[in-house]
C-alpha cells in the first residue's frame, strides 16, 4: 500500500491573531537573508515572492501574512548582523573597510545622517561629508534608511563577509559563538540604533 502523501514541515506563525502554517519558513527567510543590504521595500518584496511560491496567500489578507513574516525575519536579521559583529573581535579596526560613502551628486544638505550617527562619523558644511570613517560600527547600515535621496552606500554583506573571512586568517582571530551556534554580541550601541530606526 502506497504511503499517505505528507505536506512539507510546516512552521507556525500568528496571522491576523489565528495560528497559520508557513510551509517553508526557513527558506523563505533564508531567501530575504540574501537582499540584506537592499531596501526594507526590497527585502518585503523578496520574502512577499517566496512567501507565495510556497504557500497560498489570499490578497485579502496579505498583509497580514506579510506583517507575521516581517516580524520573524527582522529577528533573523538581526542576529545575522550580530553574527557579523562578533566575528571581527580581535582585528585592528582600521584593517576593515567599512564605513558610509555619500554621493556628493545626490546629497542634498539635509543633514538627517549627522544628527542621527552617534558615532559622529559624518561632518556637515552644507554637504555631509564622513569624517571619522572607522567609528562607524561594523555592519550597521541604519543611516542609509535615513538618508532620503538614498546618497549614503556601505560595502555589501557579502563583501564584509569576505573580508573578515581573509583578515581573522592574518590575525589568527577565531569567530566567537555561543554554544547554539549563534554569535555573542554586547554592543550597546546598536540597541540604540535600533531603537532610533523605530522612531517616527
Amino acid at each position: 500500500m502506497e504511503p499517505c502523501y505528507r505536506k512539507p514541515p510546516s512552521n507556525v506563525l500568528k496571522v491576523g491573531g489565528e495560528d497559520v502554517g508557513i510551509s517553508g519558513l526557513d527558506v523563505i527567510i533564508e531567501k530575504g537573508l540574501e537582499h540584506i543590504d537592499s531596501t526594507d521595500e526590497e527585502q518585503k518584496q523578496a520574502l512577499l515572492i517566496e512567501l507565495k511560491a510556497r504557500n497560498y496567500v489570499p490578497s485579502s489578507v496579505e498583509d497580514e501574512y506579510m506583517s507575521a513574516i516581517w516580524a520573524d525575519y527582522k529577528k533573523a536579521r538581526v542576529i545575522r548582523r550580530d553574527q557579523l559583529e562578533a566575528s571581527f573581535k580581535g582585528i585592528p579596526r582600521e584593517a576593515i573597510p567599512w564605513f558610509p560613502r555619500v554621493d556628493p551628486g545626490k546629497c542634498s544638505g539635509c543633514s538627517s545622517c549627522v544628527e542621527f550617527c552617534v558615532q559622529g562619523v559624518f561632518t556637515f558644511d552644507g554637504r555631509s561629508h564622513v569624517a571619522k570613517p572607522y567609528s562607524c560600527v561594523v555592519g550597521n547600515t541604519s543611516c542609509r534608511a535615513f538618508c532620503p535621496e538614498k546618497a549614503i552606500t556601505f560595502p555589501t554583506t557579502s563583501e564584509l563577509r569576505e573580508t573578515l573571512k581573509r583578515l581573522r586568517e592574518k590575525y589568527n582571530v577565531k569567530p566567537c559563538c555561543t554554544h547554539s551556534g549563534r554569535a555573542k554580541t554586547t554592543n550597546r550601541l546598536d540597541i540604540v540604533y535600533r531603537l532610533k530606526a523605530r522612531l517616527p
